[in-house]
């Protein structure tokens, strides 16, 4: 095939969604011509080029692609207080620069290229791309022709606006990688309860900076410690494939009370379950023995007063932001009475603190910007499984599915090799997908009524990878497997999307390794489960059947 009669695929985005996407398309389609358009100089997306001190919340292992394994799972002698288990500093940066030069990724990638906008191409259905040079002042804007696009512009787009009386930090400020925060001597309000607001809160409360910080909250949130009390080993390695084959509604009744009564009987759990040395941070080592009592009455507050919906949706694992509520360098509060954040309402009583503020951080959720680069045309709503649109079957996301417990880079995995198979003709579009697509829609919106789903795909990782595994003939059954032996140890170990790629060696080395953290009396318990789980579900199809 000539190079003008050649097929073109546009990769928008060079993160770790993007970079996995290309990876993908040069691999499944010889024979098209693609490119990656990144508007920054690197491929190193939100998280690969981080601030100072940053830890990830999903480990190494379970974060990494499955086609370029690079880390296992197994911890550290150190009991975590190092968090080698996790990406540190920029770890996570080099491990996407040693990816795009393992795969010879770069000449594919056009760095500094704004892409301005997407719209149909009437003429032949495919797709117009009006991008930009942004390295130059005089640079005009381009309209390039593609048969077929990728999305890969991840989803933290652009900060969720809040009205306020009192100024806004820059993201850009309290992100930047360059040394000290430029925010000092501050009276801060921290809205938020995610990952994001409490890592901010913990950053600002840094005692050179000499800031005054609060965070707001309108309920209660779920915080999973990031090394789990059980073996003292990171939560990821503790969840398993034979736990999450129960049905989402029992574990997530169970799982909430279980967390209540880990962190109510925490030393009674420690001693039937003996840990390795739970991870300490050097702000752990510095805190009186008292403390730890504080530490504890927040996290059962917190628990308790999470509404049913927003605990089984959102778990914190940035649990250290606790030490600093502890010993008051951090001040949980309500909502405030105005917007003016002078005074918030208590998070525990009836009465009101006061805050006056002279600085807000926003951190509740992001606003998508897909609609603006299409001109209104194309919505995350229009998408079936968040990655393939409805009525535009060259149109692809990938990256916009956000787990409630997981990680993006690898479901981005899953989702490039779907699109591949799409467009290579090695799987085809079901038949049902827009009824499919509607009733995957009602029950997300009742499911996640509180999220904004105009920005997010919301997902539970593993059932959502499974189902499109189960799409590409990759799921990990006994008998792609090939014995029952290797397919129990499976439902042991951590779970890793690189069991979808059990036919691979490579892949198949690396996780057949992996240890056993789950407790056997945890185990047994989970196969005493399964009997009224099967029943459950039953009854679910049956009720659903007669309905």
């Amino acid at each position: 095939m000539t190079q003008a009669n050649k097929k073109r695929v546009a990769i928008v985005g060079g993160g770790s969604s993007g970079l996995i996407s290309l990876r993908h398309m040069v691999e499944m389609l010889p024979d098209w011509d693609v490119t990656c358009f990144e508007q920054s100089g690197t491929i190193l997306g939100c998280w690969g080029r981080p601030y100072s001190g940053f830890v990830s919340t999903s480990t190494k292992y379970t974060t990494q692609f499955s086609t370029y394994a690079s880390f296992d799972a197994f911890c550290h002698d150190d009991g975590g207080a190092s968090r080698s288990e996790f990406f540190r500093e920029g770890e996570y940066g080099e491990y996407l620069q040693s990816f795009a030069d393992h795969f010879g990724l770069h000449s594919y990638i056009r760095l500094f290229t704004q892409v301005k906008q997407i719209r149909r191409d009437q003429t032949n259905q495919g797709w117009e791309l009006d991008v930009l040079d942004v390295s130059s002042n005089h640079s005009q804007t381009q309209t390039l022709n593609f048969d077929a696009v990728i999305i890969a512009t991840g989803l933290a787009a652009v900060a969720k606006e809040v009205q306020s009386d009192i100024p806004v930090a820059s993201l850009k400020d309290i992100n930047r990688t360059d040394g000290e925060l430029p925010i000092r001597g501050e009276r801060i309000v921290v809205l938020g309860g995610g990952e994001s607001a409490v890592d901010y809160a913990v950053r600002l409360a840094k005692p050179q900076l000499q800031n005054k910080v609060f965070l707001s909250l309108q309920s209660g949130i779920r915080v999973s410690p990031r090394y789990h009390p059980i073996r003292g080993v990171p939560s990821d390695f503790l969840r398993n494939r034979l736990m999450l084959s129960i049905h989402e509604d029992m574990r997530n009744w169970i799982g909430e009370r279980f967390v209540r009564f880990r962190i109510r009987y925490q030393e009674k759990m420690e001693r039937w379950f003996p840990p390795r040395q739970v991870a300490q941070t050097k702000h752990d080592k510095t805190q009186p023995a008292q403390n730890a009592a504080v530490r504890k009455h927040w996290a059962g507050l917190l628990t308790r007063t999470a509404k049913d919906d927003l605990f089984n949706m959102f778990h914190n694992k940035s649990d250290d932001f606790l030490h600093w509520v502890a010993d008051g360098s951090i001040t949980i509060v309500g909502p405030s009475t105005d917007s003016s954040f002078r005074v918030c309402k208590s998070f525990e009583t009836d009465e009101k603190t006061e805050v006056n503020a002279t600085l807000l951080v926003p951190s509740i959720g992001y606003r998508s910007t897909l609609e603006n680069l299409t001109q209104g045309q194309i919505a995350l709503k229009d998408f079936y499984l968040g990655m393939t649109h409805i009525h535009a079957s060259n149109l692809f996301l990938v990256g916009f599915a956000r787990p409630i417990i997981g990680n993006i880079p690898s479901i981005s995995e899953l989702q490039a090799r779907c699109v591949g198979s799409l467009l290579s003709g090695r799987i085809a579009l079901p038949s049902d997908m827009v009824p499919q697509h509607a009733t995957d829609e009602l029950q997300n919106q009742k499911r996640f009524s509180k999220l904004n789903r105009n920005a997010i795909y919301p997902v539970e990782m593993f059932p959502y990878c499974d189902r499109l595994a189960q799409w590409l003939g990759q799921s990990p059954t006994l008998r792609r497997v090939g014995s029952i032996q290797k397919w129990w140890r499976i439902q042991l170990t951590p779970a890793t999307t690189m069991h979808y790629w059990c036919h691979d060696e490579t892949v198949r080395s690396t996780y057949e390794k992996s240890p056993v953290y789950m407790p056997k009396l945890l185990i047994l318990l989970l196969l005493g489960l399964k009997p009224l789980d099967w029943s459950y579900r039953w009854v679910r199809r049956l009720s659903k059947t007669t309905g």
